[in-house]
């Protein structure tokens, strides 16, 4: 119950000075004159991550996350949008690179309230920038951050040569794997503790998709399916939900239809 009270007072406070209701986005605020500092970066859609934008607030920050002017276009979610006077194509550390840490968390708040396709796309964008980075930049790795326009890791701070750091993967992994099961798959929400996975099939997969070896909790299964037709192997039972409709695992093997 404290807890809970905190929080209602936090997003109480927030939606009330950080909100920008002409914009329809939050931004950080002068600590004494509350005044607005309206720099857009893709950490202002963590008021969707935590849940404490209304519906039509979260609509408001969706669009500027794929607005190809802003926070959207061809690399998405990144740190500074394109058109602020201090963004640079080279990234120049937290100035426009994509962050693989900031870039989840927005994700994240995407699905939570129901923009599924566009966080699917989100996340293409994000690996399909990655995967052309490790194949074209040479030393071929996973890196820090990301350059915002080509395919290349970012420059430092204050810096047009420095490159980031190689062969991060502290944050960037988040990538090839959370970013890739939750949001490109779309198995977006796993509670162990309840035993459900919730799988947002995007429209878009037609062949065989899913998942095999798939851990949480105590529970280790495959889900694939093909077409209309899900195929299910699991170790314990549990709850999977597909695109809304929930359907009851058992021990072993089935196949139903989506």
């Amino acid at each position: 119950a404290l807890w809970r009270a905190r929080f209602e007072e936090k997003k109480a406070l927030v939606n009330r000075l950080y909100w920008d209701e002409e914009d329809g986005f939050y931004y950080d605020i002068d600590c004494n004159t509350h005044a607005f500092y309206k720099v857009m970066t893709t950490a202002s859609s963590w008021a969707l991550t935590a849940g404490i934008a209304s519906p039509t607030q979260a609509a408001a920050v969706a669009a500027q996350l794929r607005n190809e002017k802003t926070l959207g276009g061809k690399v998405p979610l990144l740190s500074l949008a394109r058109n602020d006077a201090d963004f640079n194509p080279l990234g120049e550390y937290w100035r426009g690179s994509l962050w693989l840490p900031t870039a989840y968390a927005s994700l994240y708040g995407l699905a939570r309230y129901g923009f599924y396709a566009q966080a699917h796309e989100a996340a293409k964008g994000i690996l399909d920038h990655m995967l052309a980075t490790y194949e074209e930049y040479e030393p071929h790795t996973i890196w820090e951050c990301y350059a915002p326009v080509k395919a290349s890791p970012a420059t430092g701070a204050f810096s047009e040569e420095k490159k980031v750091r190689p062969d991060f993967c502290g944050w960037s992994a988040l990538g090839p794997i959370s970013v890739y099961i939750e949001h490109f798959l779309g198995f977006h929400h796993v509670n162990a503790f309840e035993k459900r996975v919730e799988w947002e099939k995007p429209a878009c997969f037609r062949g065989r998709v899913g998942i095999e070896n798939f851990r949480f909790g105590e529970v280790v299964t495959d889900i694939l399916a093909e077409g209309e037709i899900c195929r299910v192997v699991s170790n314990a039972p549990y709850t999977l939900e597909v695109n809304g409709k929930s359907y009851a695992i058992h021990a072993g093997e089935q196949e139903f239809t989506l």
